[in-house]
C-alpha cells in the first residue's frame, strides 16, 4: 500500500447506521456514541485529506517485529508505550506509518490504530478480516465500515461485550484500553461521555 492508498470516499455514519450497531450489541445509541467521543472525539476519517484517523504505537511495531528496527529506527521502534511523545499531527502519523511500512508493510499496518474507535490493526480477525491489509481498506471506506467493524469487534470479545452492555465502564476500559486505562481516565471519560450522549 501506498500512502495515496489511504484517501477513500470517507462515507459519514448516519443516526441510523448508529441504531443499527446498538441493536446489534443489545446496547443503547448512547453506548456507542459515548466510545465513539472517547477513541476519535466522534471523528473518524480526517476531512481534507479523507485518510481514516490513525495513532501509530511505536512499541507495537518492535513487538511485531521483535525489535529487529529498534537500533536504525528509534523513532518507529522502541520496546516500551510512552518512550516518546505521540506526534501532534495526522500528517506526522501517517508519516510514522509510512516510514515503518517500507521496513514490514503488514507490521506496520497491524501497529496503528483506525477510525471512530481506533481499533489496533492486530484485532483484524475479530473485525472480520482475514489480512490487515484488507482490514485497513474497510476502514478507509469511512466511517460506516468502521462502526461496522467495531460491532463485530466487540461482539468478538465476550467480557468486553459485557461490560459495555453493563454500562461497566471501568471493565471495558480496562479490556478495549489496555491495563493502563485507569492512568488516562478512560473510564470516567466514557462515563461522562454516555451522561451527556444524546439518546
Amino acid at each position: 500500500m501506498k500512502l495515496a492508498d489511504f484517501a477513500g470516499p470517507a462515507l459519514p455514519v448516519s443516526d441510523d447506521d448508529v441504531r443499527a450497531a446498538a441493536k446489534v450489541l443489545c446496547v443503547t445509541t448512547r453506548h456507542v456514541r459515548a466510545v465513539m467521543a472517547v477513541e476519535s472525539r466522534g471523528r473518524g476519517v480526517h476531512p481534507e485529506t479523507r485518510r481514516p484517523i490513525i495513532l501509530f504505537e511505536p512499541h507495537i511495531f518492535a513487538r511485531e517485529t521483535k525489535g529487529r528496527f529498534s537500533a536504525t529506527h528509534p523513532d518507529i521502534s522502541y520496546a516500551t508505550w510512552g518512550g516518546k511523545p505521540y506526534p501532534a499531527t495526522q500528517g506526522q502519523r501517517y508519516d510514522q506509518l509510512v516510514a515503518a511500512m517500507a521496513l514490514d508493510e503488514t507490521a506496520a499496518l497491524r501497529s496503528a490504530s483506525y477510525g471512530l474507535f481506533q481499533i489496533m490493526g492486530f484485532n483484524h480477525r475479530a473485525c472480520g478480516h482475514a489480512s490487515v491489509q484488507s482490514f485497513v481498506r474497510d476502514m478507509i471506506q469511512g466511517e460506516r465500515a468502521q462502526l461496522r467493524c467495531f460491532a463485530l469487534f466487540i461482539v468478538a470479545n465476550h467480557d468486553m461485550h459485557a461490560a459495555l452492555k453493563a454500562s461497566d465502564w471501568a471493565g471495558f476500559a480496562r479490556r478495549y484500553n489496555g491495563p493502563g486505562f485507569a492512568q488516562h481516565g478512560y473510564d470516567q471519560k466514557l462515563k461522562a461521555a454516555f451522561a451527556q450522549a444524546a439518546a
